[in-house]
């Protein structure tokens, strides 16, 4: 076994497993090497493992295509965790400094930090995360970096993020399975947090919003410390359940979600209808854009109400200078910064994980599904981790097939050797010979697009399904 500079990120999602395999460029910013997606194939339920043997499938899809694609064995990995067993709560504790000049050091502020561990829990449960909030020394409170105060008793409170041991174990267990050691748990909102967050952001206040398949991952920065989390158990499936109800199948909803679907129904055509083959040779079905909108808008006020409330309980109501920040695959839904801004009176923008990442990686993660993984790449880096990795001395990558979509920034440049995710494979659908099609895309979308990530690009490469038509009546 080598030491490679290598760290690797696994996403447990509800509707999708993501690894990415990353090294640090020579700019401090991350190289991304590898990628792949796969479908969770159910293993996973608002964002708790449900079914091990399913979810472990689907993590062995991802890493059967990454590890033939750069010639390695990944043995560790950093992993994100969420769901509604994750709880925080404050402590306070304190130290008498030690030292003969009284000054604080950094190893005084560890060993407070690590006494933390120490405080009583509920039974059953485990510490994720000890996040400080603020020091003092000797009474004199709100010191931020408390290294070189002089004194004689150092003080802070924390926020201790904790989470149910059996859950937690339970995703050891699932990546056990496929032979990888977890190398550290970190929770999905802070992860997406340092994705997409840049430091004045941080510093001014601001509540990154993850809106993923099962659950909404709330973090509020302030005064560059993480204040508050909440993992909200709703998510974009509740708007594919609504969808169901039309009698639309399973293996279309997503792709018709995210390629027609906006979040404010009055900015929708009433007019413009979109055709689903039927079931069994029967007749095919049909749905207007404003009503698809609808069904996306009620299920979003839905999240927005519960991320109101977190913000609320938070207490930095009133200190979100920078506003929220959205991300998560639900992002991708057209106009839903509008609606949150509307509905939260925030400034709101769509972020991607692209702040940390090289110049030429940053179209392979342009999509705001890539956050939590991305964000846990981070850390490993922040950390100083090498995962271990068995590895032959030079890594052969394969050329882009043509079957796959590329990630390539200039295809032009025929000589890259830049790295492609693998997407899930689908049932080949029959597209319509309607040419209507794509005038219907151009007319749904704004008026500047986003480049389309690899998510967006399951949904377009499948879009042909869907045939739009306009009344003219």
């Amino acid at each position: 076994m080598e030491k490679k500079e290598y760290v690797v990120a696994i996403d447990l999602g509800t509707s999708k497993v993501v690894t990415l395999v990353g090294k640090k460029s020579d700019n401090h910013k991350i190289e991304i090497l590898s990628g792949a997606v796969s479908d969770s194939l159910g293993g996973v339920s608002r964002g708790e493992i449900k079914n091990t043997e399913h979810l472990s499938k689907a993590l062995k899809n991802t890493l059967e295509k990454i590890e033939k694609e750069l010639g390695i064995s990944v043995k560790e990995a950093y992993v994100g965790i969420t769901g509604q067993h994750i709880k925080s709560s404050k402590h306070s504790g304190y130290i008498f400094i030690e030292n003969n000049d009284n000054e604080v050091r950094k190893t005084d502020v560890q060993r407070l930090n690590e006494s933390m561990n120490n405080v009583q829990i509920p039974i059953g449960e485990t510490i994720v995360h000890i996040i400080p909030q603020k020091y003092s020394v000797d009474g004199e409170s709100d010191i931020g970096e408390p290294v070189g105060v002089i004194g004689k008793k150092l003080e802070a409170s924390f926020n201790i993020v904790s989470g149910n041991r059996e859950t937690i174990t339970r995703i050891d267990k699932c990546l056990a399975k496929s032979n990888i050691k977890v190398s550290r748990h970190i929770l999905n909102p802070l992860a997406s947090a340092e994705a997409v967050l840049v430091p004045d952001e941080k510093e001014l206040g601001v509540a990154v919003v993850d809106i993923g398949g099962g659950t909404t991952d709330l973090c509020i920065y302030h005064d560059n410390i993480v204040r508050h989390v909440a993992i909200i158990p709703l998510g974009g499936n509740i708007i594919n359940r609504d969808i169901r109800y039309y009698g639309i199948l399973e293996r279309y909803i997503e792709s018709l979600k995210i390629k027609f679907g906006g979040a404010v129904s009055e900015l929708e055509r009433p007019d413009k209808y979109i055709t689903i083959p039927g079931v069994n040779a029967r007749s095919s079905k049909e749905i207007s854009f404003r009503n698809l909108a609808s069904i996306i808008e009620a299920r979003m006020l839905d999240v927005i109400e519960s991320v109101n409330y977190e913000i609320r309980r938070s207490g930095y109501k009133d200190k979100l200078a920078a506003g929220i920040v959205l991300t998560g695959a639900c992002a991708n839904l057209r106009n839903l910064d509008i609606l949150f801004r509307g509905q939260t009176g925030y400034e709101v923008r769509i972020a991607v994980p692209d702040v940390h990442v090289a110049e030429n990686n940053r179209e392979l993660i342009n999509d705001p599904g890539y956050s939590t993984a991305v964000g846990l790449l981070l850390q490993a880096l922040k950390d100083g981790v090498a995962m271990v990795v068995d590895a032959p001395k030079t890594v052969a990558v394969p050329p882009v097939s043509q079957s796959q979509p590329s990630v390539t920034a200039n295809p032009q440049q025929a000589t890259s050797q830049r790295p492609k995710f693998n997407v899930p494979e689908k049932d080949p659908v029959k597209k319509s010979n309607d040419t209507a099609f794509d005038d219907a895309e151009e007319d749904g979308k704004d008026d500047k697009p986003r480049k389309r990530g690899i998510f967006g690009k399951i949904a377009d490469k499948f879009a042909g399904m869907f045939e739009t038509i306009d009344d003219e009546i």
